[in-house]
């Protein structure tokens, strides 16, 4: 059975929202370069809340805290943190990069998200 997640016209700009479900928590909800997701909403770098985040230009889910991206798709981290962040990015990115967001399956129907199962 599919849990109703949020309608298109219900996310903000930033392509990301945070959806509570009955079966996982809270979730990440968006869409990235046409395709709905869902995932973990906490950053694997320094916990950040990954909902109040936003869908970068390259499709990725970036972090508000430090600008850290995620594959929506694969959960892998494909930029470590920027900023004062920045040298040790590449360290970041490659032992955090074992740790994916874990990602839902969905599917868009009439304007609206749904978690599939």
């Amino acid at each position: 059975m599919s849990e109703r997640l949020v309608a298109l016209a219900d996310l903000p700009e930033s392509g990301v929202t945070s959806v509570e479900t009955s079966a996982h928590g809270r979730l990440a909800v968006g869409v990235a370069g046409g395709t709905p997701f869902a995932v973990s909403p906490v950053c694997r770098h320094l916990r950040g809340d990954l909902a109040k985040g936003h869908v970068a230009d390259d499709g990725c889910l970036e972090c508000p805290l430090h600008a850290a991206r995620f594959d929506v798709a694969t959960g892998a981290m494909v930029r470590g943190p920027q900023g004062a962040f920045k040298p040790l990015a590449g360290v970041v990115k490659g032992t955090m990069g074992r740790m994916k967001l874990k990602t839902f399956p969905v599917l868009e129907r009439d304007g609206v998200i749904f978690l599939e199962g």
